[in-house]
């Protein structure tokens, strides 16, 4: 069992659609849902703290 607050939030990553879930405030892991043609054809999780300090920042698009 885990102890404390779980929270989850939308969000687009690396151009797909992902759930974010923080632990304590902070992000535990990126689900991120690859769809081709409107069927699913991959399902990512990151859970690599390294990885996941970029998901703590906004950034920004420009062209």
């Amino acid at each position: 069992m885990l102890a404390g607050t779980a929270s989850l939030r939308s969000a687009q990553v690396n151009g797909y659609p992902a759930l974010i879930i923080e632990l304590n405030g902070e992000v535990d892991t990126v689900l991120a849902v690859r769809i081709d043609d409107g069927l699913i054809s991959g399902l990512y999780a990151v859970r690599n703290p390294e990885k996941l300090s970029h998901m703590e920042r906004e950034t920004t698009v420009s062209r």
